[in-house]
Order: structure tokens, then C-alpha cells, then sequence
């Protein structure tokens, strides 16, 4: 018989967490935690979403619940309807919004089939951590430390990454669809008066074009005579913002640095009349002395080395100059292009047909020889779509690179996955800090568990942390700070337009709260 435990110990063994390891104890068979446990809940969720949606939204269409028949028929009917019927019967909202749904949803199926199929044999199978937890043993927790088969979790992460990359590029080029508004935001009819209805936009045209549009200007007359009204391409305007942004803070610290300048020169005149003058006078005019011969020597050895105040001033003057100079470019017309060009055309059955016609080009691109004129285009580079409105145009991000643009995706991309990541396992992301943190300080996770077995002896403390100020935490998080993030995050992307930058926000919004 095992010998009776003292009250300290009794108190540890239920308020201490369940242990990790396989030892004995009552939270051995507990319900909750398990995977059985999660898919009866999840179970349980998709069947009352599917209630409510039979008994609730169809009666309250249909007046009446309908027979299995119509409900598949109707289902159907909507699976094979595409996105121009459900917009033309439900509205553009609507045709955007299923394309979301279902685009999100196939990228989270592939995925989880993907982690179903190759990482939790991996998990299941190939570990052997001595872990007593059945959910557990389906994470990488049942893997040993040091193990090579770690690798191939960092090279799924790598995979996943991509593939969700990827998709929601695929969503937000198949959510390009222009739709023209008033100035109170409702759809305006085709016969509103708006020049964009007459322009197309072309992304990819050489940059030199910003000097003379002459060649851009024949082509299109060319290949449509008598229906180009004008052809407009602007400046790189985001080198023109950066420019400015960044000359303004030269001016800035030009002034900045003359005042430090003038302000020692006046404290040097007044040491030069109440100072040191050759004559004794006592031992804290000779401090003073001392101490405006080190500044001297200070400055003498900063002048030489180029790190004086003056020469900082002359380098700063020089690159003022030299953005002076790439500012008056610009308002000579002499500056680079933005890589865009949008053409106006005399007729709205034009711009359509040449968007059609650019399109079909492109898709016929393989065995296709350009001429001349086409290759100093750089044709083969086009991208030709219709131009939204001139308020919908972020007209600073006109000029950004497509390197810098496919790095920010990549990078908001990749945060993405790592805050979906934490907030559908939280508990799995917490007990890799703790672990790692361990390894780095054991000491001080130590003494913060401590603090937290302490909490949890106190009822009442322990209620407003654990429960209270737990839902408050979460609620803040999913309804305000989650979706600002998004947000902030769509606005890091840099879309040309303000339409674009709000799909993207509700795009990542609807695969964050999926997932």
C-alpha cells in the first residue's frame, strides 16, 4: 500500500495541470481533449448549420419545408449556375461572396486532406514520444525531439504556405470584376456618364514610355482606327511619392542641423568672452579650458574622419540637390512611366471588344511571332483589363515593382497562416512557447508556474482571469482587433485600387474565421 499523501501534496496533485508523460492519474480517461471528443463536437455543429438551413432559410423562402428531391435540385441548380447568372439574379455581392466561400473552402479541404493523408500517419505511426493523450499523438508532440522526421513537418509548413499563397492569388484574380458606382455607392446603369466605362487599363508596357507615348498611341490607332479618343500614362507616381516623402525629411534635417550649428557657434562666442583668457583664474575657468580643448580636439578628429556636423550638412545639401534635380524631372514630363497605360476609346462596344480581344490573344500566346513595333512594347507582357474608376485608384502605388509586390504578398500570406495557425491550436502553439522557453530559462517558467498554481488556488481570482477576462480577451480579439489586423495587412499589400484592397481584406477574413 502506498503511503498516504501529505495535505501540500494533495493540494499540487488537484490543482496541477494533467501531466504530460504517461503517468497514472484521474485525468487518464477524461471525455474532453481527445479527438473522439472534437469530432462529435464538430459533428454536432455541421448537422444544426444544416437544420437551420433546411427548417429556418427554406421555409421562410419556400413558405414551406421542401422534399429531399428539391432540396438536391435546388443545390445542384446553384452548384452548376456561374458567377454571371448569380449576379445578374442575386447581385455582384452575392456572386463574390460564393466565390469566396467555395474558393476558401476547396483551399481548406485540399489542405486538410493534404494533412490528413501525408502528416498524421507521419504523427500517428512514426512517433514515439511516451505520450498517454490520444489528440496528442496525432500532433507533433508525438515526435522525439532531435528526430529527422521534424524535417518533414518544416517542409509541409513550406508546402502549405505556398499552396494558400497561391490559392488566394487564384480568388482575387477571379474576384477582378469591375462594377461601376455612383457617388453614394450604388451600382450606376451603362448609361451613366463615367469615362471608365470608355477605358481600358494595360498593365506591362515599358516604363520608358513615360518620356513619349508615340509608339502607344500608333499601335492602338492601328488596331483600331478612328476609336481612340486619347491615351493617357502617367508617371511612376509612387517613385514621385517616395521622392517626396524622402525630400521633405532632407529639408527637415538640413534644418535641424544648421540650428545645432548656429546654437554652438553662439556657445563658443560665449566661452570665447567668459572664459579662459591666459590669465589665472581660479580652477574652474581652467576646467573650462579643459573641457573646450577636448571639443575642439573632439571636432577636429570627427572633421577628419567625416563625421562632423559640417560635412554631414554638405552631404545632406548635395542629396537635396540631387532630389531637387529627379523632382523637376517630373514636372518637366521627363520622368519614368508607371508600367501603366489607360486608353480611352470613342464607344463602349470598343473597350469591350478590345479587352475580349486581348484576352483571346492571350490565351493563343504559344506560336505566336510579334512584329517590331509589338516586341518594343514589350506585348508579350501585357496585362489588359477595364479600368475602374478614377476614385477607386490608389494613384501612389502606381510605378511598385512586381518583385516588392509578390514579397508582400508572400509575407502577409505567410502571417496569415501563422495567426490561422495559432487560433485554430492555441493550446498546441502555448506548449511549443513553454517548451522552447524552457530550454532557453527553465528557471523562469518554473516560477511562473508557481504563480499560476497560486492563481488557480484562488476561487475568485482565478474566476474574473480564467473565465471573465478569457471571454472578453477573446471577444476583442476575433470582433476588432483581428479584423483591424487584416485589414492593416491588406493595406501592406499595396492593391492598385481601393475595391481590390477591400476583397483582399474580406478574403483573408473569410479563410481566417474558416479556418
Amino acid at each position: 500500500m502506498e503511503p498516504p499523501l501529505s495535505p501540500p501534496s494533495i493540494a499540487n496533485a488537484t490543482l496541477s495541470p494533467p501531466p504530460a508523460g504517461d503517468a497514472d492519474g484521474p485525468f487518464e480517461d477524461a471525455w474532453y481533449g481527445n479527438i473522439q471528443y472534437l469530432l462529435n463536437i464538430s459533428a454536432i455543429g455541421a448537422l444544426t448549420c444544416l437544420l437551420i438551413f433546411v427548417f429556418a432559410k427554406l421555409r421562410s423562402d419556400h413558405r414551406r419545408v421542401p422534399g429531399p428531391t428539391a432540396i438536391v435540385s435546388k443545390l445542384l441548380a446553384v452548384w452548376h449556375a456561374t458567377s454571371r447568372e448569380i449576379s445578374h439574379h442575386c447581385g455582384a455581392d452575392a456572386a463574390q461572396f460564393l466565390l469566396i466561400e467555395g474558393g476558401s473552402s476547396a483551399i481548406l479541404l485540399f489542405l486538410a486532406g493534404l494533412a490528413v493523408i501525408v502528416m498524421l500517419p507521419v504523427n500517428i505511426f512514426a512517433g514515439s514520444a511516451p505520450i498517454s493523450d490520444e489528440f496528442s499523438k496525432t500532433t507533433i508532440n508525438h515526435i522525439v525531439k532531435g528526430s529527422p522526421l521534424l524535417w518533414v513537418h518544416f517542409v509541409f509548413v513550406v508546402v502549405v504556405v505556398f499552396l494558400v499563397h497561391y490559392g488566394i492569388n487564384e480568388i482575387e484574380r477571379r474576384l477582378r470584376i469591375t462594377r461601376f458606382r455612383d457617388g453614394n455607392g450604388n451600382p450606376s446603369d451603362p448609361s451613366a456618364n463615367s469615362s471608365a466605362i470608355f477605358t481600358i487599363m494595360v498593365h506591362g508596357v515599358p516604363k520608358t514610355l513615360g518620356f513619349d507615348k508615340t509608339p502607344l498611341v500608333e499601335y492602338f490607332q492601328h488596331k483600331y482606327p478612328g476609336k481612340i479618343y486619347n491615351v493617357v500614362v502617367p508617371m511612376d507616381l509612387c517613385a514621385l511619392d517616395d521622392l517626396a516623402t524622402e525630400l521633405v525629411k532632407v529639408r527637415e534635417n538640413i534644418s535641424k542641423l544648421v540650428a545645432k550649428i548656429e546654437l554652438r557657434g553662439l556657445a563658443d562666442e560665449g566661452e570665447d568672452v567668459d572664459g579662459y583668457t591666459g590669465e589665472e583664474r581660479g580652477f574652474r575657468d581652467r576646467l573650462r579650458f579643459l573641457w573646450r580643448r577636448v571639443k575642439d580636439l573632439w571636432y577636429r578628429a570627427a572633421h577628419e574622419l567625416g563625421f562632423s556636423d559640417e560635412e554631414r550638412l554638405r552631404k545632406l545639401q548635395e542629396l537635396r540637390a540631387d532630389l531637387e534635380m529627379e523632382m523637376a524631372a517630373y514636372k518637366e514630363g521627363r520622368a519614368r512611366g508607371a508600367g501603366v497605360a489607360f486608353v480611352v476609346f470613342k464607344d463602349v462596344y470598343t473597350a469591350n471588344k478590345a479587352v475580349q480581344d486581348f484576352r483571346n490573344e492571350k490565351r493563343r500566346r504559344i506560336g505566336r511571332f510579334f512584329s517590331l513595333m509589338e516586341l518594343q512594347l514589350q506585348r508579350n507582357q501585357w496585362k489588359v483589363e477595364r479600368a475602374p474608376l478614377a476614385s477607386d485608384i490608389y494613384w501612389n502605388h502606381l510605378g511598385s515593382s512586381k518583385v516588392s509586390l509578390k514579397i508582400r504578398r508572400i509575407l502577409v500570406n505567410t502571417c496569415l497562416l501563422l495567426m490561422l495557425l495559432f487560433f485554430s491550436s492555441p493550446l498546441a502553439v502555448i506548449s511549443a512557447i513553454k517548451s522552447a522557453a524552457r530550454i532557453v530559462n527553465a528557471e523562469a517558467i518554473d516560477n511562473a508556474q508557481m504563480w499560476l498554481t497560486w492563481l488557480q488556488s484562488s476561487s475568485w481570482i482565478a474566476t474574473i482571469i480564467f473565465q471573465f477576462l478569457a471571454n472578453v480577451i477573446i471577444f476583442v480579439s476575433m470582433y476588432i482587433v483581428i479584423p483591424s489586423v487584416l485589414s492593416y495587412l491588406s493595406k501592406f499589400e499595396r492593391h492598385l485600387t481601393v475595391s481590390r484592397e477591400q476583397r483582399a481584406a474580406l478574403l483573408k477574413m473569410v479563410c481566417f474565421f474558416s479556418g
